[in-house]
């Protein structure tokens, strides 16, 4: 499906590697930003699917989207400007390890590549990039963060658990703590698809907030919880 029809807004997704999932889209209806919150930055956007969420849900918010593909970049950039919060989403060609900004974020958010060792494209290097740890390891990921989000910021990543456990370490030794994590099954009893945890610089914390998403319930059909964060988006509901 080269264009993903939602109830205010449309992708585009035939140049992006990284295609609509339906994780990525629960990440973005589950993200719940600080009060205060009113810079925010997506680090690899892809199509952009998960700014425009959030600008739908966010009135009050600008975010800026870096993506370093540069056909995702262009397809990201249509996405943003042939939608009706165009003025406030701005995508940037960039290399997050590169990236530093002249203002500091109360959001950084990120769907980040996360396979290490896994067999990769011999002629697709952009499927690479936007899957594949290659051009941003957590370490750099964790240290872009810490260089680019305010001081009482937060940080909203989307990894699998054991992904999740190795980027935890990078964070917790750059001083952040992980303050919520929200697992994602498809079903109640099957196993963890993803988890959506939030960091931030805040010491102290003895136990993170525990919240579970699934999908699909006994008869397999689309469960209560799943349906109440997607129905402002999917036209199915």
């Amino acid at each position: 499906m080269s264009v993903f029809k939602f109830k205010e807004f449309s992708v585009e997704q035939k140049l992006s590697p990284a295609k609509i999932t339906t994780d990525a889209t629960v990440f973005a209806s589950a993200l719940q930003l600080q009060l205060n919150a009113k810079k925010v930055l997506e680090v690899g956007t892809g199509t952009g699917v998960l700014s425009l969420m959030l600008a739908q849900r966010y009135p009050e918010i600008e975010i800026k989207a870096l993506e370093i593909n540069p056909n995702a970049y262009d397809e990201a950039d249509r996405n943003f400007k042939n939608s009706r919060w165009n003025n406030r989403l701005t995508a940037v060609l960039s290399d997050f390890n590169q990236f530093k900004s002249e203002i500091k974020y109360d959001v950084i958010f990120s769907n980040p590549p996360f396979f290490q060792n896994n067999l990769q494209s011999e002629t697709n290097h952009g499927k690479n990039t936007a899957y594949h740890t290659n051009d941003l390891s957590f370490k750099a990921l964790a240290k872009g963060i810490d260089l680019n989000l305010a001081e009482i910021g937060e940080v909203h990543i989307m990894l699998p658990s054991f992904e999740m456990s190795l980027f935890e370490k990078e964070m917790n030794a750059i001083g952040f703590q992980c303050k919520k994590s929200v697992e994602l099954r498809h079903q109640a009893e099957s196993k963890i698809i993803r988890l959506f945890n939030v960091f931030d610089r805040e010491e102290g914390k003895q136990n993170k907030d525990k919240q579970k998403i699934i999908v699909r319930d006994e008869n397999h059909d689309f469960h209560p919880s799943y349906i109440n964060l997607m129905k402002n988006f999917l036209t199915i509901f």
